[in-house]
């Protein structure tokens, strides 16, 4: 072919790739066919033109060329009846080209013009475009394109899909960089893994449904996973989700984030799948994991198992999860739901090898690549380091050979395979002189100690520049507290408004505070944090080892740059509850239709109030509860209420209300206030001034939750509805009965609380109820064969009821790490869900013939005691879900209560027939003689938290206490109730 005619082939592709990112829908494939064109036409550039080989490979470029023409025609509206036939056809001259580069190398037609490496890795690399490019038309072809235009042009159709995303959370994942070259690989690097995922991904198998990467921290994993997911997003319907540690927010938002993408996808069914999910539950955020993970995942890709295109959902950082039981209940979903999902959709998971995970993971038969075992990394890393210190000398305009390669490998190796640590070292060279400061990082040990060094190299140099700078030392110290102790993500805007009094802040108007801080104060740790363009972009450490140095006095090794947690937390109670003293306001957003909901007001709080102050009203009473080591300032260490604390109880606390039914934290205000009021409890002594600070918090409490309804629906209700129902008698009211817009008749407003918290309705009979260890749950049981579980705090029912007895559910009892619930049936049977997911664990235990009266765990949470009606025991092996030894025969009635001691060394039981008996768990023996002296039924039995005491109360109407040890009864009974006792239970003391 003419050269001329190739040239202006590759004029016509070189257009048409440049406007590829403005066509709707087709843009990307568009892209990746162009580049195809361009690698072959580059390729040819080394073959002599009359050459038959590169006659033919020419022709194919024209082709393209010329099939790519009309998209290259820009500005252009895709037409939906000739859109779908240009794709087939580019779809056909990509498989010629493909057939045509294997007969040629098989012939060794090509690669006779190729001799060296480089020229090689091109024939490779044009290879992997190809088959890449016809993959994405693949996708294309398959999703009906003229459907995805006619759809993109419906704007009702498109605004109800809007609408039904947004249900799904604000859809952050987690991602970091400012562009995608900042946290994928780099070309050429990890290249063999990277082909075994790309092999794994196209591959259909059911048993191949995860992939797992495992390393420790700085191994690259997350660079692994934005890159799997970046090269596959044209390939494929993909989500992404990276876990970032240090950050208290709610993990709720993995599945929904991920339903999120996969809502946005090119494909319809897939789209209307999840969508339709969401609009028949548009409340699916609040559900538990385990009901969003089948309805989001599981109903609405059940469906796609007929697609040929991969669905990949890559899920990063997980042992980085707040909770880490979540994280393993993530994983056995998975596993537990894999026969009702597509064979092509993928779980890509990674995590470093943390054991709750190793323990979830490992027993499965699924794929691993472990980052600790590979063994090319130190030559990816020294391929990356001299990418990386090349832009750095052009950037700095360097001359010579610099670096030297000798000294790339001395990086190389110093980096002990840690991608992170590479990346480090290449912003501290590049911060300064690069030729001093590689000079300067080489003077250390061939081998350093994981990254620490380093970034304490990076710490001490950052304050050596500020030492004779007294207040830039101490915000820059500052700033850094923040970013560690900090519960939600926190901006340069944050950062500045938590500052505001600071003597280098003060006075500055925001945009030069935020350049400020940006540039003044922040500049030499670039190395270490990722600080965004936009003030309100959260600043995150660069990795989670960072945050795990700072904290680790001993890792400082007492340097200057520790973070002391309770004296951080201290500081910025104090700046959060100045700020809401300053700002915090009546009807702060000026509304006036008290008929309108939350819902629909969503773009007033972003605009009205700052993200300072959203920061400041989420979380003060975490820094003001979580400072208790270091304690208030004043003599001896003592609690003294400091002036601000007192004026935002006296004045504040209703705007404050208002804020957190705003930003959509009502149910959050809640717990805040019981926190603050327990913290109260334990500060203050019973002698204090402070006194009533106490009761007034108890009453914010209790105002939150008894009206939490009408405050979440909006903040006026808070005095329309709210206030005007609040107590006579309690300081709340005493104190902000003035902010009331309605007044009661007299009589009708109580005087106090009520004696409980909240009420619900089951339409059934409650007969057990028990805490959660931590006491964020409540389970009931109750006669309609259900178990439920409830918010303490709110009396908000979690998820649906446990459904799965065939009789009345008698008891209910938690394992003593709160992983497991137990419920005792008139079915016979016990069950065991997980309180994650609210799954049944296993199946029923089996064992009793006649109904189930009571349950307890042990202390160690591995075994569990029944008490049934047919007059037995039984010990029950948790992690088998089989029973221990022998039945625990010896009473003649009804077995109404079984309780462990404290030591899970003795069990107590308490039976119809008046008596208590006490058991050896180990062997199942008896454990001394029947403790007598009750003349009816024994209902209940319970030891003290000490283990020393033994409770029973019965249908006599009467408690005893008994000494475990000797089996004696202590002291006279107590008798004076008027009915039978059917609970007893010992105070915590």
């Amino acid at each position: 072919m003419r050269r001329e005619s190739l040239n202006d082939a590759k004029k016509a592709l070189k257009l048409t790739e440049g406007v590829s990112g403005a066509l709707p829908v087709v843009g990307t494939f568009v892209g990746a066919v162009a580049k195809v064109g361009l690698t072959v036409s580059e390729m040819l550039q080394a073959i002599d033109e009359k050459d038959e080989i590169a006659e033919r490979l020419g022709t194919h470029v024209c082709r393209l060329s010329k099939a790519l023409e009309g998209f290259g025609n820009q500005p252009r509206q895709l037409e939906t009846s000739q859109t779908g036939k240009e794709i087939e056809d580019l779809q056909g001259i990509l498989r010629d080209l493909q057939h045509e580069i294997a007969e040629q190398q098989s012939q060794l037609g090509i690669k006779k013009f190729w001799n060296s490496i480089d020229q090689v890795r091109d024939l490779k690399n044009l290879e992997d475009k190809v088959r890449r490019a016809l993959e994405e038309i693949q996708l294309l072809v398959s999703l009906k394109t003229s459907i995805l235009v006619e759809d993109l042009h419906n704007e009702s159709t498109q605004s109800k899909h809007r609408h039904l995303l947004s249900c799904l959370g604000d859809g952050k994942y987690g991602a970091q960089g400012n562009a995608i070259e900042d946290v994928t690989c780099l070309p050429g690097t990890r290249v063999k893994i990277l082909e075994r995922i790309d092999e794994w991904i196209r591959g259909a198998s059911n048993s191949e449904r995860v992939l797992w990467i495992l390393g420790m921290a700085g191994r690259g994993k997350s660079t692994l996973a934005s890159t799997v997911a970046h090269n596959w997003k044209g390939r494929a319907c993909c989500a992404i989700y990276h876990f970032r540690r240090g950050q208290i927010v709610s993990n709720t938002s993995l599945v929904c984030a991920l339903a999120k993408q996969l809502g946005k996808s090119l494909d319809p069914e897939l789209k209307n799948a999840i969508l339709s999910t969401v609009e028949e539950n548009e409340d699916i955020t609040n559900q538990r994991l385990d009901e969003q993970f089948a309805a989001l995942l599981v109903a609405s890709l059940g469906s796609m198992k007929e697609k040929t295109f991969p669905i990949l959902i890559v899920v990063d950082g997980l042992d980085e999860c707040d909770s880490v039981d979540y994280a393993v209940d993530f994983v056995k979903l998975i596993k537990r739901h894999s026969s009702s999902l597509p064979d092509n959709l993928k779980f890509l998971l990674t995590s470093r090898p943390e054991a709750p995970l190793l323990r979830a993971l490992e027993p499965r038969t699924w794929l691993t690549e472990n980052l600790d075992s590979i063994d090319d990394v130190e030559e990816d890393i020294e391929r990356f380091l001299h990418h990386a210190l090349l832009q750095v000398k052009t950037e700095h305009k360097i001359e010579g050979l610099w670096p030297p390669p000798s000294e790339v490998s001395r990086l190389a190796k110093m980096s002990q395979g840690l991608f992170q640590w590479a990346r480090t070292a290449v912003k501290y060279i590049e911060d300064g002189s690069p030729t001093d400061q590689l000079a300067e990082l080489l003077k250390s040990p061939t081998v350093w100690s994981g990254v620490d060094e380093l970034y304490t190299q990076i710490l001490s140099k950052a304050l050596e520049k500020v030492k004779r700078n007294p207040a830039k030392r101490d915000l820059l110290l500052s700033v850094l507290g923040t970013l560690v102790v900090a519960p939600h993500p926190v901006s340069l805007e944050i950062i500045a408004f938590l500052h505001a009094e600071h003597d280098l802040i003060k006075g500055k108007t925001p945009e030069t505070a935020f350049n400020f801080l940006r540039l003044g104060i922040l500049a030499d740790l670039n190395s270490l944090l990722f600080v965004p363009s936009s003030s309100s972009a959260p600043i995150q450490l660069m990795h989670a080892s960072i945050r795990d140095l700072l904290i680790d006095c001993e890792r400082c090794g007492g340097g200057l740059y520790w973070v002391d947690i309770a004296r951080n937390h201290q500081r910025l109670a104090a700046a959060c509850i100045l700020q809401m003293n300053r700002h915090l306001r009546k009807n702060i957003c000026n509304l006036n239709n008290l008929s309108k909901p939350n819902s629909e007001l969503q773009a007033i709080p972003s605009r009205e109030l700052s993200e300072g102050l959203q920061y400041c009203c989420r979380s003060w009473s975490i820094h003001l509860t979580s400072r208790r080591e270091a304690g208030w300032p004043g003599a001896n260490n003592q609690l003294h209420l400091e002036r601000g604390f007192q004026l935002f109880t006296e004045e504040k606390i209703l705007f404050w209300l208002e804020v957190m039914s705003l930003v959509g934290s009502s149910n959050e205000a809640i717990v805040m206030a019981k926190q603050v009021h327990e913290w109260l409890l334990q500060e203050l002594d019973e002698t204090s001034r402070f006194d009533w600070i106490v009761k007034l918090w108890n009453d914010v409490h209790r105002f939150a939750a008894a009206f939490s309804e009408p405050i979440a629906y909006s903040p006026l209700h808070i005095y329309a509805s709210a206030l005007a129902h609040c107590p006579v008698n309690t300081e709340l009211w005493k104190r902000y009965k003035s902010h009331a817009k309605v007044l009661t008749i007299r009589g009708v407003q109580p005087s106090t609380w009520s004696s409980d918290l909240w009420t619900r309705s089951v339409a059934s009979e409650v007969n057990s109820v028990a805490f959660s260890p931590d006491g964020t749950l409540l389970a009931s049981g109750s006669h309609d064969h259900t178990v439920r579980l409830w918010d303490p705090h709110t009396g908000r029912q979690i998820g649906g009821p446990l459904a799965g007895h065939s009789g009345i559910v008698w008891s209910v009892s938690f394992s003593a790490d709160g992983r497991l619930l137990a419920s005792g049936s008139r079915d016979k049977t016990i069950r065991l869900w997980d309180i994650q997911t609210g799954k049944q664990v296993g199946e029923p235990l089996k064992g009793h013939s006649d109904t189930v009266c009571s349950v307890c765990f042990s202390p160690n949470s591995k075994l569990l005691a029944s008490g049934s009606d047919d007059n037995t025991i039984q010990l029950w092996d948790i992690q088998t879900g089989t029973r221990m030894g022998k039945t625990l025969n010896g009473h003649r009635d009804e077995v109404s209560s079984v309780c462990f001691s404290p030591d899970g060394k003795l069990l107590a039981s308490g039976s119809d027939d008046t008596t208590i008996r006490l058991w050896d768990p180990r062997t199942g023996s008896q454990a001394g003689e029947p403790l007598r002296g009750h003349r009816d039924s024994v209902y209940a039995v319970c030891f003290s938290p000490d283990g020393k005491l033994l409770a029973s109360g019965s249908g006599d109407k009467t408690i005893r206490l008994w000494d475990p040890e000797t089996g004696r009864q202590m002291g006279e009974p107590l008798a004076h109730h008027i009915s039978l006792v059917r609970s007893i239970c010992f105070s915590p003391d």
